[in-house]
Order: C-alpha cells, then sequence, then structure tokens
C-alpha cells in the first residue's frame, strides 16, 4: 500500500515524501514511489500495513520513540532517521571521553527550522530545555558538493535516511539470488589467527570472481562476513539493481555502504531521548563460533550491556531456543530505541565497514579499496594523515576539527590500545597499513563494543567483519 493510496472516505491520505509532520513534528519517512513500504511490526515480529490516512504507526517524541520502519519486497527493514540538529554537553568540559548528553531537535524538511520556525543555528536559538545557544545541523543530512563533502554530507540537503534494521545477513540458500558483484578477493583471517584462502563458506565453495549473493537485512540470521571493504561498496551500491530481490526505484533511491556521518546520525539520535536517553546499547554477543564459517547473528541481546559471548548453533537459532531474540525484552535493549521499532546489531554481532578511510591512497589501499578508489566523497569518508600512526593521524587538524561521525566529538585518542570512546568503547583509528574504519565492535568485545567504537583494518574480508546499507531517497 502506498502512503498516498485512497480508501474512499472524506479523509485524505497522508503522503509520506519526507515533508513535515504537524502531527509528529518530524519529517515524514519518505516513501513515495521508492518500493519501500510503512510497515507497522508486532510483538511478535510480523508485519502489518498501518493505515494510510494516519500518523499514529510513528512517534519520535522522547516517550515511546516507535521510529519509523518500512519494508522491501524481499521483507528486509529499514528505519527511518529524520533531518535534525544536534547539540552535545559533556559531563566534563575537560575530558570527551568521560562522556555526556546529546539534545536533538527536529528540522523542518531540508530547513534549518525548528517545529516552531526557529533556525537552531543562530547563536540567539532557545532550546526546549531554556538553554540559549546554536546547535548543529547534522552534516548526514546538509549538502557538502561545494565543499567537498567535509563532514560527509550528500550532494544537497535531505529530509532524512533509512538504514538498514539489521546488519547484513545470509538469506536462506535456496531462495539468495546473486548480484551483479563478483567476489573481488577472499583472503582472510581465521579466529585461530591464521592466514589462509578461505574455500568454504555458509554457501559453499567460494572463489575470486564467484557472485555474491544479495543480502537479507532481517533478524536471526546468520551475517554475512569474509567479504572485504570493496566487495561491501559495491554490493551496497547494487541493491537498486533491476535483478535485487528488494525491489527498489532506483530512480528515486540511492544504496551506498554506510559513511561515518552516517553512522554517527544514528549513533547521536541513538543516545538522545529519542533513543536511549543516554542508556548503552545492549551487546549482540552471540556466536555460532564458526559454523559453516558464520559467526554472528543478527537482532539478538546479552543478559546485560556489556556481557560476556555465548556460543550456541545454527540449529538452535532456527528452533528459536536462543534467549535475546529480537522481539523478546531482552532482545529489544539491543535497539537503539530499547523496543523492536529500532536498529539493531548497533554494538556487537559483526564490526560494520564503513566507506572511510585514510590519505595517501597508497598500500592496502590499493589493494582492498577497489571501487573506493576515484568514487566522488558524497559516498566515502576521506580522512587526512601521511604518518603511519595511528594517534598522530587521530590529531590532524583537518581531522579533528570533523563533526558528526560518533569520533572526534566522543573520544580522545586514537591510538592502539585505547578505549577513550563513550562507554569505554574502542577507539583505534586508522593509518597508512590499515586505512580503512571499522564501527560497532564484535560479538565478543564486551564493554569495548558500542554505538561510538571505531577500528581500523587493512580492508581484506575477515571472518568477524560484514556491513551495513543506507538508503537515500532522491
Amino acid at each position: 500500500m502506498d502512503g498516498n493510496q485512497g480508501t474512499g472516505d472524506n479523509k485524505e491520505d497522508i503522503i509520506l515524501d519526507g515533508s513535515w509532520s504537524t502531527s509528529n513534528k518530524v519529517n515524514k519517512p519518505n516513501l513515495e514511489n521508492t518500493g519501500l513500504q510503512p510497515v507497522i511490526i508486532n510483538s511478535n515480529g510480523t508485519t502489518s500495513t498501518p493505515d494510510s490516512k494516519t500518523e499514529d504507526w510513528y512517534s519520535y517524541d522522547g516517550v515511546e520513540n516507535n521510529w519509523a520502519n518500512a519494508k522491501t519486497a524481499d521483507g528486509s527493514l529499514w528505519v527511518w532517521i529524520p533531518r535534525y540538529a544536534y547539540k552535545i554537553t559533556y559531563n566534563d568540559s575537560s575530558d570527551k571521553s568521560a562522556g555526556g548528553t546529546i539534545d536533538v531537535v527536529f528540522l523542518q524538511g531540508t530547513s534549518n527550522l525548528d517545529k516552531n520556525g526557529k533556525d537552531v543555528t543562530q547563536a540567539s536559538y532557545v532550546d526546549e530545555k531554556g538553554a540559549t545557544g546554536a546547535y548543529i545541523v547534522h552534516p548526514a543530512f546538509e549538502d557538502g558538493s561545494s565543499t567537498g563533502y567535509p563532514n560527509g554530507e550528500w550532494d544537497k540537503k535531505i529530509e532524512g535516511i533509512w538504514v538498514a534494521k539489521f546488519e547484513a545477513g545470509y538469506q536462506e540458500a535456496d531462495t539468495a539470488v546473486n548480484s551483479n558483484v563478483g567476489y573481488s578477493t577472499i583472503y582472510s583471517w581465521e579466529i585461530t589467527g591464521t592466514s589462509a584462502d578461505r574455500t568454504t563458506y555458509y554457501y559453499g565453495e567460494r572463489t575470486v570472481g564467484t557472485k555474491i549473493k544479495y543480502p537479507t537485512f532481517t533478524a536471526n540470521k546468520p551475517s554475512v562476513n569474509y567479504i572485504g571493504v570493496s566487495d561491501s561498496y559495491d554490493l551496497c551500491m547494487d541493491l537498486t539493481s533491476t535483478n535485487a530481490p528488494y525491489n527498489l526505484n532506483a530512480e528515486k533511491v540511492d544504496s551506498h555502504l554506510t559513511k561515518n556521518s552516517e553512522w554517527g546520525a544514528v549513533a547521536y539520535l541513538t543516545h538522545s531521548k529519542y533513543g536511549r536517553g543516554g542508556q548503552e546499547v545492549t551487546i549482540n554477543n552471540i556466536t555460532v563460533d564458526g559454523e559453516s564459517t558464520a559467526y554472528a547473528i543478527t537482532g539478538y541481546a546479552g543478559e546485560s550491556i556489556s556481557t560476556n559471548s555465548v556460543t550456541t548453533n545454527l540449529t538452535a537459532i532456527e528452533n528459536n531456543e536462543v534467549a535475546g531474540s529480537w522481539t523478546t525484552s531482552q532482545g529489544q535493549k539491543a535497539s537503539s530505541t530499547g523496543n523492536i521499532y529500532g536498529i539493531y546489531d548497533l554494538s556487537g554481532g559483526l564490526w560494520e565497514w564503513t566507506a572511510g578511510y585514510i590519505a595517501p591512497e597508497t598500500g592496502n589501499y590499493q589493494t582492498y579499496g577497489g571501487s573506493l578508489k576515484g568514487e566522488s566523497n558524497q559516498y566515502k569518508n576521506k580522512y587526512a594523515g601521511l604518518s603511519g600512526t595511528d594517534e598522530t593521524n587521530y590529531n590532524e587538524t583537518v581531522n579533528i576539527s570533523r563533526i558528526g561521525e560518533a569520533i572526534w566529538e566522543t573520544s580522545t585518542s586514537g591510538a592502539w590500545p585505547s578505549t577513550t570512546a563513550w562507554n569505554s568503547n574502542f577507539s583505534y583509528f586508522v593509518f597508512s597499513s590499515e586505512p580503512f574504519v571499522l564501527r560497532g565492535g564484535r560479538w565478543l568485545d564486551t564493554s569495548s563494543a558500542g554505538v561510538f567504537a571505531f577500528c581500523r583494518t587493512s580492508g581484506y574480508s575477515a571472518y568477524s567483519v560484514g556491513f551495513r546499507p543506507v538508503l537515500v531517497v532522491e
């Protein structure tokens, strides 16, 4: 059902086009002619279609926080992050690692105006707490085309973004569809610490050139791993292909690998009162320990925020015998909202690739960077730094002044080993031999995993790294 489909009575249907909702005080989820369909998520995880004449199926009210969800033709789920501005108040102004609060103001359309028509970027702006001072429009929603995308902006101002609700999961083998992208590398680092070319994976034998199967973005699936940064990047770009199972309208929807600015947009909203209100997201700590070369499972939560990993098997997952699945009270603690309407796998599961790397474009960037080479900065975050030292690069002036990424604004060091990101999350910055950025942490990283965690790697495929896409409606 399209958001503007008629039902025959006198009340007009609501057009879900990203425009401002006068009732919900956020931008409406942008769904028109996209292939995305709005859904209500029921307590058992099934979905139903909301009434096209009401907007009570979603909320960003600081109380219920039922973020808008949508579904593609294959059943994958997506979550709407509406345009907003933010302000960080640190618990200790001399120590950014000590945490703080993030206040968020939702903005009308593509403007800088709050629900009352006030410009939030003015120094005289007074927020709902009565505090005076300018807010920052999150760069993930801003136009960076004239400035070279210094903070991960888009090529125009946008009303919001759609983020995959779960990190990429393996689709059932008998229904999986081949993409247009072939594996460029199968080199991996096994959990035993042995370098090897793996030849057997969740779908069976894999070789360079084999077409990658399209993933699903649903719960209780083995997380897609053993996929390098370049292949993840290409596959996310391919989600709008005509042979893809999602039926997205390529003329309206841009799909791409999550940028650090977009990860930051999710992290900040999650930390605000419209998400978890400062409470840490619980880790997804479930692992199947290499069964069919799968290691993590989408949509699970541990018994506590930073608990140790729990090993199970795929049969137990399929039979719903493992505690912490996404619809349960325990499982919902791993959501960005603390309920079934949020985004999962932000802490634990697999590390997730982002389209972020450091210059110069040599060495492992050349070896594993693939399609990121020469791509517009609209689709990637490029960091400065010529040094082989992580801390030197972290402190480069042009880097440390970046905003919105949940890196510099929420940590104090990028040196190995450090956990100076909020909630004592990992904070390892990139350098020449490990130029690509990872986010979120693994199932076994306990307190070091989290929405503020960042790390680095060479870019090759590994057992512990997956990915997640973002959709922008053009």
